[in-house]
């Protein structure tokens, strides 16, 4: 049995066809919203990963986790990278924020 599927492209244009010398438009720059929005998304996951580093790092110290990759210094202890962590989930949300409400810093106080 052969099943053919049609894929429909809703709410799409057409590409316009661009022939020889022709030039396109420069691009439109990025607002601050965007630009807010785009680094908000990019330090969440970066968080987490701290958070999971920090985790590790408590596990071996309870014994329950294999080597961490730094033994001396002030990164090798679980309590900088779960601040890291922290400062960075804080600051995540605050872009977050920032980006949806217009990025005027004049949020109401509640």
């Amino acid at each position: 049995m052969v099943v053919k599927l049609r894929w429909r492209r809703a709410g799409r244009r057409p590409r316009p066809a661009l022939g020889k010398g022709a030039v396109l438009p420069p691009p439109q720059p990025l607002t601050q919203q965007e630009i807010e929005g785009g680094l908000a998304a990019i330090l969440s996951p970066l968080a987490a990963l701290l958070f999971a580093i920090a985790l590790w790092r408590l596990g071996q110290d309870l014994e329950l986790a294999g080597n961490f990759f730094i033994e001396d210094g002030p990164l090798a202890h679980w309590q900088p990278w779960f601040a890291l962590s922290a400062g960075l989930a804080l600051a995540s949300s605050r872009l977050n924020r920032r980006s949806q409400s217009g990025g005027d810093g004049a949020a109401t106080a509640g």
